[in-house]
Order: structure tokens, then sequence, then C-alpha cells
């Protein structure tokens, strides 16, 4: 571990000046809201963003419940200025097309153009679960093009936004069912603190495809069959499914162009 500081958890919590890590830049899409401003509206305002509308599936099954959350604009990419191919973009999954776009913005609220981070020690570190689009491009569309194997990979979630902006810091994806995105952020500030990157890209998403998923949680007995979670509440019948992808930037305050904001809000906003 190096020095005894290392050794304790003062070593994580209590780092020296200029070297506490913070969440410089955020960016997201979530129920029909489509950025974090346009969220946090919708919920001061009290606005159900739960719908029951068939956007993503035509199906009536009693096992099924139809209200989901559900994110705007999946067939909206602009590939060409990521880099895609047409016929890659085509086979890949919706929240890999979803995460490069939301990467961008995230640095671009930390003050950064994201040109500015190639060849830099930043890590991608991305929770991911299931992919409900994985079945339509590995099985049922498999003769349209070679590129749904790579598409659809969790893995390459991550690897592909550190070979889009040239990073050199670890890039994979965590898998811990629901709490994927949670243990992304903690391997990100693990990772700086240390050492193995300077800075981190964090993400996690989850996109409502395919119905058969949603049945396969029903059978478990975890969703809610009106579709509202009743958190704290007596009348608690399970959670509804939902919809999101969101990225936030990670760096330490001597790195962050938002230092001076830093210093005069009293809010904590370090990881």
């Amino acid at each position: 571990m190096g020095s005894e500081g290392k050794l304790t958890t003062g070593w994580l919590s209590h780092p020296s000046p200029g070297e506490e890590i913070f969440i410089t830049g955020v960016s997201g899409s979530f129920p029909d809201s489509d950025s974090v401003f346009h969220l946090k509206d919708n919920l001061f305002n009290k606005v159900d963003l739960i719908s029951g509308d068939y956007r993503r599936w035509k199906m009536s099954h009693p096992d099924i419940p139809q209200r989901t959350g559900k994110i705007n604009n999946l067939d909206k990419f602009d590939a060409s200025f990521f880099g895609i191919t047409f016929k890659e973009a085509h086979s890949m999954d919706p929240m890999a097309r979803i995460m490069m776009e939301r990467t961008y913005e995230a640095i671009i609220d930390a003050g950064f153009n994201p040109k500015e981070l190639r060849n830099t020690r930043t890590g991608v570190f991305f929770g991911v679960c299931h992919s409900e689009s994985e079945k339509s491009w590995l099985y049922d569309k498999m003769h349209i093009n070679a590129f749904g194997v790579i598409g659809c990979s969790r893995s390459m979630s991550a690897n592909r936004i550190s070979h889009w902006l040239g990073v050199t810091g670890p890039s994979y994806a965590v898998d811990t069912a629901c709490s994927s995105s949670l243990y992304a952020l903690e391997h990100a500030f693990k990772a700086i603190r240390e050492g193995h990157c300077d800075s981190a890209i964090v993400g996690g998403s989850n996109l409502c495809l395919h119905p058969f998923i949603s049945y396969q949680f029903s059978k478990l007995g975890v969703l809610s069959p009106d579709g509202r979670c009743k958190s704290f509440d007596n009348n608690a019948n399970g959670y509804a499914r939902s919809e999101t992808v969101a990225v936030c930037f990670l760096q330490k305050a001597k790195d962050s162009r938002r230092k001076k904001k830093f210093e005069d809000t009293t809010i904590d906003t370090k990881v």
C-alpha cells in the first residue's frame, strides 16, 4: 500500500488539500425528462413520470405492468459526430448510443472540451446489467451486419467511450444488478485514490425495451401491479421499472475548473 497512511481509513476519507474528489460534471436522460434540470422541474412540479403508453411494446398481459418510466428520443443519434459508422450505429444498443451523448455533456458541464482529455489518465466505469436489445441483434437480426456482437456487448459500453475520447485509464463495465452504478462509482473513486487514473467518467443505464424482462420480474413478485412505488407505506406492493442513462465526471479538486464554486458553497459535494 505504500505509506502508513494508506493502511488507515483516513487515506480515503481525509485526503490532503487538493486531493479531494468531486463530481464536477453531470448529465442524464430520465423518464420524460431530457436533462437533470428538466427532471428537477418535473419533480418539483409533482409530475407523474411513470406512464402506461405503448412506446416500448404493444402487449396486454395480466402479469406485465404497463406503467414504466420511459426516456425520450431512443431513435436519435448523430453517429458521424462520434465517429460511428452507419451500420454500426444501427446495431448498437440504444444505451450505448445515449451513453456517448451523455458523456459528452457531462464533460462539457465540468468546463472541459472532450478533446482536452485525449491521452490523459481518465478512467471509464459504467454500471450496466441487462441489455434488452441483445436478443434482437444477436439472434433475430444477425443477418443484417457483423456489428451486433460489439454493439450489444456490455463491456464495450465503457471501452467505446475510452476509444472515442482517446483516454488511457481503466475502462470496464460493472454488473451487480440494481447496485451496478453505485459500485461503478466506488470503483472510480478508489481508482483515483489509488493512482490508477487521475479522473473518471462514471455512468449507469437501464432501458425497459422487452416485455418479457418485466414478465420475469413480475413472476418474482417484485413489481407493483399498478406500477407505483409506495416506499415506507403500508400499501407498498412492489416497485415500478424505469429507464435512466446518466453520467458524471469525477476529478480531484486541484484539477477542477469549478474550484472557486466549491470554495464558495456550503454544500458538501464530495464523493
